[in-house]
């Protein structure tokens, strides 16, 4: 009888709940040691962008983004695939400014290993309402 090795997953539900909390300690638990994270603004024409590399890099971001006044939420339904996880998370802060956040998720071992974010200002048809 051959037994199959029980691949871990990512536990999305949790990782939804950590975003919606802005919490970034329960967040930087999703990533492996040597992930990287690459944030692109979606309205610069080249794609400016810029890329963290490993948990220390990844931790100051997830800081100063979660210490940020705003609210979030993770928006519509999010599809997966045999190579990761895509969902979108639409900000909004107090003076009523919107943001988009689309996200694709690479895992390894079901940590995050690879993420890009694609930054865009919302709209009002986002799908922001669960």
């Amino acid at each position: 009888m051959i037994e199959e090795e029980a691949t871990p997953t990512l536990d999305f539900v949790a990782l939804c709940e950590a975003i919606e909390r802005r919490d970034p300690d329960a967040l930087l638990r999703f990533y492996a040691q040597d992930a990287a994270l690459r944030i692109e603004n979606a309205a610069l024409p080249d794609g400016l962008a810029f890329e963290l590399r490993g948990k220390e890099q990844i931790e100051r971001y997830l800081r100063a983004v979660c210490d940020q006044e705003m609210t979030c939420m993770v928006a519509g339904e999010a599809g997966s695939d045999e190579d990761g996880i895509e969902f979108v998370e639409v900000c909004q802060y107090p003076d009523g400014t919107r943001i988009s956040v689309k996200t694709r998720l690479e895992l390894e071992g079901g940590r995050i290993s690879r993420q890009l974010d694609v930054v865009e200002r919302a709209h009002p048809d986002d799908g922001s309402e669960r």
